[in-house]
């Protein structure tokens, strides 16, 4: 049996597979989280399981979003269903997510369908687990890309095409920025401050590091003729947030927890509107707000 630590967020994955990382094939996307901090926030454990046929869920169909995957529900255990297919659309990657009442104990049952198979861990398994597990800890996964800019972390949030990899590109010139990613941050509320994270899943650019930065603005991004920022109030920011945000809509205690992590997380940290053309302007509007 393989031990493979898996770190996002602060929060530790230890898996356990009698395949190894490479036979799983997830050292290319997830290695830059491999490994075990001096002081995870918390723990969960995945034992990971082969099947010979296409894995089936257990229970009640409870939520159906209509795309790649489906949460059912048996007892306090839920069940999420994957299913990818192909390019041609002649195979799949098929699995199922089980994870108890707490997201702290989870089962991925996985079919592997040939010699380009890739464990879901890679991408819907591993992201829902992360995205919900964090709302746990205080925190929240964005549609976001996410710049630290010598030590000041920038939330870009934005629908896909509002300019979030236009947002990394231009910050990829200025001396000091590293960008963490162009589609997924992590961010937490620590009372105090915030912290945003790198994640594993990037976009178009595939920028995905394991990276962290106190968060100094979060910006809802917006395309526009003229430049321009504007701070919101915590009351309008909050809806704009939300629809940018993956959220539990199985779960009704989940989702009042998603909602008050974003409360403690809009009342220490600005947010503001930025319109704006893809030029070099936008990157001193927003260092003018920092």
């Amino acid at each position: 049996m393989h031990n493979i630590a898996v770190t996002i967020a602060g929060i530790l994955v230890n898996v356990r597979s009698s395949l190894s990382a490479a036979e799983l094939g997830i050292e290319e996307r997830l290695g830059p989280f491999f490994g075990v901090p001096r002081s995870p926030l918390c723990r969960v454990s995945l034992l990971w399981q082969e099947s010979a046929g296409a894995p089936v869920p257990q229970g009640e169909l409870i939520y159906d979003p209509g795309s790649i995957w489906r949460m059912y529900r048996a007892g306090e255990e839920y069940y999420a269903a994957m299913s990818y297919a192909d390019k041609d659309a002649t195979a799949s990657a098929q699995g199922v997510l089980r994870a108890d009442a707490g997201w702290d104990d989870f089962t991925l049952t996985e079919q592997r369908t040939g010699p380009e198979w890739r464990s879901l861990l890679n991408i819907g398994a591993g992201e829902l687990l992360l995205r919900t597990k964090i709302l746990l800890t205080g925190g929240l996964v964005f549609h976001a890309s996410g710049i630290d800019d010598n030590g000041r972390g920038i939330v870009f949030v934005g629908h896909s095409g509002a300019g979030k990899s236009t947002q990394t590109d231009l910050w990829s010139h200025v001396p000091g920025a590293v960008a963490m990613n162009d589609d997924r941050i992590a961010v937490r509320s620590t009372g105090k401050e915030a912290i945003c994270y790198g994640t594993p899943w990037g976009g178009t650019a595939n920028i995905a590091r394991n990276h962290r930065a106190p968060v100094s603005v979060i910006i809802l991004l917006e395309q526009a003729p003229e430049n321009d920022i504007r701070q919101l109030t915590p009351s309008a920011a909050a809806p704009m947030l939300l629809t940018r945000t993956f959220l539990p809509y199985w779960d009704r205690t989940l989702m009042q927890r998603a909602m008050a992590n974003l409360d403690a997380l809009l009342a220490h940290v600005p947010v503001y509107r930025l319109r704006c053309r893809p030029e070099p302007e936008a990157v001193s509007l927003v260092r003018s707000v920092l």
